[in-house]
Protein backbone atom coordinates (compact mmCIF):
# COMPACT_ATOMS: atom_id res chain seq x y z
CA UNK A 1 0.00 0.00 0.00
CA UNK A 2 3.02 2.60 1.05
CA UNK A 3 4.12 1.82 -2.83
CA UNK A 4 0.65 2.83 -4.16
CA UNK A 5 0.97 6.43 -1.94
CA UNK A 6 4.49 7.04 -3.77
CA UNK A 7 2.76 6.68 -6.98
CA UNK A 8 -0.30 9.05 -6.14
CA UNK A 9 2.43 11.20 -4.71
CA UNK A 10 4.21 11.02 -7.86
CA UNK A 11 0.99 11.71 -10.05
CA UNK A 12 1.49 15.21 -8.97
CA UNK A 13 4.89 15.92 -8.86
CA UNK A 14 5.27 14.91 -12.37
CA UNK A 15 2.87 18.74 -12.92
CA UNK A 16 3.98 22.00 -13.15
CA UNK A 17 6.77 22.56 -15.85
CA UNK A 18 5.74 25.65 -16.91
CA UNK A 19 8.70 28.42 -16.83
CA UNK A 20 7.36 31.03 -14.07
CA UNK A 21 7.95 33.74 -16.55
CA UNK A 22 5.42 32.10 -18.80
CA UNK A 23 1.95 31.22 -16.91
CA UNK A 24 -1.21 29.86 -18.45
CA UNK A 25 -4.03 31.30 -16.52
CA UNK A 26 -6.28 29.00 -18.52
CA UNK A 27 -5.16 25.72 -16.33
CA UNK A 28 -6.50 22.43 -16.72
CA UNK A 29 -5.48 22.78 -13.02
CA UNK A 30 -5.72 24.41 -9.43
CA UNK A 31 -2.99 26.90 -8.95
CA UNK A 32 -1.15 27.64 -6.16
CA UNK A 33 -1.02 31.47 -4.83
CA UNK A 34 0.10 33.89 -2.36
CA UNK A 35 -1.82 37.03 -1.22
CA UNK A 36 0.77 39.47 -0.80
CA UNK A 37 -1.23 42.96 -0.68
CA UNK A 38 -4.78 44.32 -0.51
CA UNK A 39 -5.25 47.56 -3.10
CA UNK A 40 -8.82 47.94 -2.51
CA UNK A 41 -11.79 45.88 -1.39
CA UNK A 42 -12.02 43.40 -4.45
CA UNK A 43 -8.31 43.83 -6.09
CA UNK A 44 -5.33 42.23 -5.09
CA UNK A 45 -1.90 41.44 -5.30
CA UNK A 46 -0.69 37.89 -5.98
CA UNK A 47 2.44 35.88 -6.11
CA UNK A 48 1.84 32.85 -8.25
CA UNK A 49 5.62 30.98 -8.41
CA UNK A 50 8.04 34.41 -9.16
CA UNK A 51 5.55 35.71 -10.94
CA UNK A 52 3.50 39.28 -9.12
CA UNK A 53 -0.17 40.36 -10.26
CA UNK A 54 -2.97 42.11 -9.64
CA UNK A 55 -6.66 40.63 -9.58
CA UNK A 56 -10.14 40.56 -8.37
CA UNK A 57 -11.41 38.48 -5.67
CA UNK A 58 -15.05 38.63 -4.72
CA UNK A 59 -13.72 36.73 -1.87
CA UNK A 60 -11.68 38.61 1.57
CA UNK A 61 -8.14 37.20 1.42
CA UNK A 62 -5.54 37.71 3.69
CA UNK A 63 -2.87 39.26 3.57
CA UNK A 64 0.41 36.34 3.55
CA UNK A 65 -1.76 33.59 3.58
CA UNK A 66 -1.53 31.05 0.98
CA UNK A 67 -4.60 29.30 -1.26
CA UNK A 68 -4.91 26.70 -4.02
CA UNK A 69 -7.98 28.51 -6.31
CA UNK A 70 -8.79 28.18 -10.11
CA UNK A 71 -7.30 31.32 -12.58
CA UNK A 72 -8.76 32.01 -15.77
CA UNK A 73 -8.79 34.82 -18.58
CA UNK A 74 -11.30 36.51 -19.77
CA UNK A 75 -12.54 38.65 -22.79
CA UNK A 76 -10.43 41.98 -22.25
CA UNK A 77 -7.14 40.15 -20.77
CA UNK A 78 -8.83 40.05 -17.57
CA UNK A 79 -7.86 37.81 -14.76
CA UNK A 80 -10.26 36.00 -12.17
CA UNK A 81 -9.81 34.00 -9.88
CA UNK A 82 -12.58 31.32 -8.32
CA UNK A 83 -12.61 28.36 -6.12
CA UNK A 84 -10.24 29.54 -2.90
CA UNK A 85 -9.09 27.37 -0.48
CA UNK A 86 -6.91 28.44 2.21
CA UNK A 87 -3.68 25.65 2.69
CA UNK A 88 -2.92 23.74 5.39
CA UNK A 89 -0.21 25.92 7.31
CA UNK A 90 1.72 22.85 7.47
CA UNK A 91 1.58 23.37 3.81
CA UNK A 92 2.35 27.48 3.23
CA UNK A 93 6.21 27.78 4.29
CA UNK A 94 9.00 25.78 2.64
CA UNK A 95 11.02 25.95 5.95
CA UNK A 96 8.19 23.03 7.22
CA UNK A 97 9.44 20.95 4.31
CA UNK A 98 12.37 18.10 4.15
CA UNK A 99 14.70 18.50 1.12
CA UNK A 100 14.19 14.80 -0.13
CA UNK A 101 12.53 13.03 -2.16
CA UNK A 102 9.73 11.28 -0.98
CA UNK A 103 11.13 8.13 -3.05
CA UNK A 104 13.41 8.06 0.27
CA UNK A 105 10.71 7.34 2.75
CA UNK A 106 8.62 4.64 0.43
CA UNK A 107 11.69 2.27 -0.24
CA UNK A 108 9.91 -0.59 2.06
CA UNK A 109 6.76 -1.77 1.58
CA UNK A 110 5.66 -1.46 5.29
CA UNK A 111 5.90 1.67 7.58
CA UNK A 112 6.56 1.07 11.14
CA UNK A 113 5.67 3.34 13.45
CA UNK A 114 8.34 2.71 16.59
CA UNK A 115 10.76 2.94 13.94
CA UNK A 116 9.54 6.17 12.25
CA UNK A 117 9.40 7.75 16.24
CA UNK A 118 13.01 5.88 16.66
CA UNK A 119 14.33 7.91 13.55
CA UNK A 120 12.91 11.36 14.84
CA UNK A 121 14.13 11.28 18.29
CA UNK A 122 17.55 9.68 17.20
CA UNK A 123 17.56 12.88 14.24
CA UNK A 124 16.09 15.45 17.26
CA UNK A 125 18.75 14.45 19.63
CA UNK A 126 21.64 15.62 17.40
CA UNK A 127 23.09 18.84 19.19
CA UNK A 128 24.57 20.23 15.46
CA UNK A 129 20.69 20.10 14.30
CA UNK A 130 19.67 23.80 12.44
CA UNK A 131 16.40 25.44 14.18
CA UNK A 132 14.39 24.89 11.09
CA UNK A 133 15.11 21.06 10.79
CA UNK A 134 14.42 20.93 14.80
CA UNK A 135 11.14 22.83 14.05
CA UNK A 136 9.93 20.55 11.50
CA UNK A 137 10.80 16.98 12.60
CA UNK A 138 9.47 18.01 15.96
CA UNK A 139 5.97 18.60 14.06
CA UNK A 140 6.36 15.21 12.81
CA UNK A 141 6.81 14.13 16.20
CA UNK A 142 3.98 16.13 17.56
CA UNK A 143 1.90 14.06 14.79
CA UNK A 144 2.76 10.75 15.15
CA UNK A 145 1.30 10.86 18.84
CA UNK A 146 -1.91 11.35 17.30
CA UNK A 147 -1.21 8.10 15.44
CA UNK A 148 -0.27 10.07 12.12
CA UNK A 149 2.36 9.81 9.72
CA UNK A 150 3.25 13.43 8.82
CA UNK A 151 5.75 13.66 5.61
CA UNK A 152 6.47 17.14 4.36
CA UNK A 153 8.85 16.66 1.27
CA UNK A 154 10.44 19.22 -1.22
CA UNK A 155 12.32 17.88 -4.03
CA UNK A 156 13.32 19.46 -7.28
CA UNK A 157 10.98 22.65 -6.44
CA UNK A 158 7.79 20.56 -5.30
CA UNK A 159 6.24 19.77 -2.71
CA UNK A 160 4.18 17.58 -1.50
CA UNK A 161 2.55 17.28 2.01
CA UNK A 162 1.80 13.67 3.13
CA UNK A 163 -0.37 12.23 6.14
CA UNK A 164 -1.79 8.70 6.77
CA UNK A 165 -2.79 6.50 10.06
CA UNK A 166 -3.21 2.71 10.07
CA UNK A 167 -6.84 1.51 10.69
CA UNK A 168 -7.31 -1.09 12.48
CA UNK A 169 -8.54 -3.10 9.65
CA UNK A 170 -4.57 -2.76 8.03
CA UNK A 171 -6.05 -0.07 5.66
CA UNK A 172 -4.45 3.30 5.38
CA UNK A 173 -6.52 6.63 5.71
CA UNK A 174 -4.30 9.25 3.72
CA UNK A 175 -4.68 13.07 3.32
CA UNK A 176 -1.75 14.54 0.06
CA UNK A 177 -1.79 18.17 -0.24
CA UNK A 178 0.06 18.84 -3.82
CA UNK A 179 0.73 22.44 -5.41
CA UNK A 180 -0.97 21.26 -8.58
CA UNK A 181 -3.87 18.85 -7.53
CA UNK A 182 -4.92 20.47 -4.34
CA UNK A 183 -5.89 18.27 -1.25
CA UNK A 184 -7.20 14.52 -1.71
CA UNK A 185 -8.27 12.25 1.17
CA UNK A 186 -9.09 8.73 0.62
CA UNK A 187 -8.92 5.22 2.21
CA UNK A 188 -6.16 2.64 0.53
CA UNK A 189 -6.57 -1.19 0.84
CA UNK A 190 -4.43 -3.73 -0.98
CA UNK A 191 -6.88 -4.00 -4.20
CA UNK A 192 -8.50 -0.62 -3.97
CA UNK A 193 -8.39 3.38 -3.35
CA UNK A 194 -11.24 5.53 -2.46
CA UNK A 195 -10.51 9.11 -2.81
CA UNK A 196 -11.97 12.75 -2.93
CA UNK A 197 -10.45 15.94 -4.42
CA UNK A 198 -12.35 19.46 -3.91
CA UNK A 199 -11.11 20.29 -7.23
CA UNK A 200 -13.28 19.43 -10.72
CA UNK A 201 -10.16 19.74 -12.95
CA UNK A 202 -8.27 17.80 -10.48
CA UNK A 203 -10.95 14.93 -10.79
CA UNK A 204 -11.08 14.82 -14.19
CA UNK A 205 -6.69 14.72 -13.99
CA UNK A 206 -7.15 11.74 -11.86
CA UNK A 207 -9.46 9.61 -13.42
CA UNK A 208 -7.09 9.76 -16.53
CA UNK A 209 -4.06 9.29 -14.55
CA UNK A 210 -5.53 6.46 -12.37
CA UNK A 211 -5.11 3.65 -14.55
CA UNK A 212 -0.88 4.00 -13.73
CA UNK A 213 -1.84 3.15 -9.90
CA UNK A 214 -2.46 -0.47 -10.75
CA UNK A 215 -5.55 -0.81 -8.62
CA UNK A 216 -9.42 -0.38 -8.42
CA UNK A 217 -10.10 3.32 -8.08
CA UNK A 218 -12.91 5.25 -6.87
CA UNK A 219 -12.65 9.26 -7.49
CA UNK A 220 -15.56 11.92 -6.16
CA UNK A 221 -15.54 15.31 -5.63
CA UNK A 222 -16.03 16.82 -1.81
CA UNK A 223 -16.68 20.51 -0.82
CA UNK A 224 -14.31 20.49 2.06
CA UNK A 225 -11.22 18.40 2.85
CA UNK A 226 -8.86 18.79 5.69
CA UNK A 227 -5.52 17.40 6.81
CA UNK A 228 -5.14 14.90 9.02
CA UNK A 229 -2.84 16.97 11.50
CA UNK A 230 -2.07 20.54 11.46
CA UNK A 231 -0.32 23.65 13.36
CA UNK A 232 -4.08 24.53 14.89
CA UNK A 233 -4.12 20.88 16.84
CA UNK A 234 -0.98 22.30 18.54
CA UNK A 235 -2.83 25.27 19.68
CA UNK A 236 -5.76 23.12 20.86
CA UNK A 237 -3.86 20.67 22.80
CA UNK A 238 -2.24 23.47 24.54
CA UNK A 239 -5.35 25.34 25.31
CA UNK A 240 -6.70 21.81 26.40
Amino acid sequence: MISTLQKLAGLGSDIGHTSSSSINFNANLPVSIEVMKQIDATRYRLKLGRKELTTKSSKNLKEGQKYWANFSEKQGGILTISALYKQPQLFEKDEYFLPLDYKHFFDSKTFSYNDFKSFLLKQLSDETISKTLFKTLSYMLLALSKATIHLPLSYDGKKVMLQFQVQGDETLLFYMALEHLGPLRGILSPTKLQMATMYEKSFHYLQKESPKLGMITHITLQEEISPLFDLSDIVLDLKG
